[in-house]
């Protein structure tokens, strides 16, 4: 191979493992500053779709209007993110009806104010599934594996560089004999 096409995989493939190494780190950062939560079904796609984060930013439930986006933890430890279809007062206090926007029918039971978690303004789409592998030891252990493994084929494409320049110095160019002959 030519040593400008090294030259330029090498370049590639060190851009690629220096964005994941940054992405990573700054994922984790997040996680850890954060409530994050990973979508995992497809229930309010298009708007947010599956293997999205999401960090739901806290918010007065008096401030919550039809068509916000609201993540609520359910009494029984469900976290679900759907839209408002309704706000609903009563004597018991603030409710929501909800709906994800790929659902045909609402949600069979209004939510209360108290589960509010918070509105979701934005996302992040995919890192959903990085975030879910940092979590487990297993994709921790892939996702380092994986790094490593880039880590190596540059060093490796770094040495096949050097090899065709020919560089002085290096095992496959011959160093020239010092001195007199004898």
């Amino acid at each position: 191979m030519r040593p400008m096409i090294i030259t330029a995989l090498r370049r590639a493939i060190g851009a690629v493992w220096a964005v994941l190494v940054v992405s990573l780190i700054g994922l984790a950062a997040w996680s850890h500053v954060a409530s994050l939560v990973v979508i995992t079904g497809a229930s309010m796609a298009p708007a947010v779709p599956a293997g999205a984060v999401i960090g739901p930013a806290a918010v007065d439930p008096g401030d919550l209007v039809a068509g916000d986006i609201l993540t609520v933890k359910a009494d029984n430890g469900v976290i679900l993110t759907h839209r408002v279809t309704r706000v609903v007062d009563l004597p018991e206090g603030r409710f929501f009806e909800l709906k994800g926007d790929a659902n045909a029918t609402a949600d069979p039971q209004l939510v209360p104010a108290r589960a509010v978690m918070g509105r979701v303004d934005g996302y992040l789409p995919i890192a959903g599934y990085a975030l879910a592998l940092l979590s487990t030891p297993s994709g921790l252990v892939s996702i380092l594996a994986g790094l490593l493994m880039l880590l190596v084929c540059i060093w490796l494409l770094e040495d096949i560089e050097v090899g065709l320049r020919g560089e002085v110095g290096h095992p496959a160019t011959p160093k020239a004999a010092h001195g007199t002959p004898a």
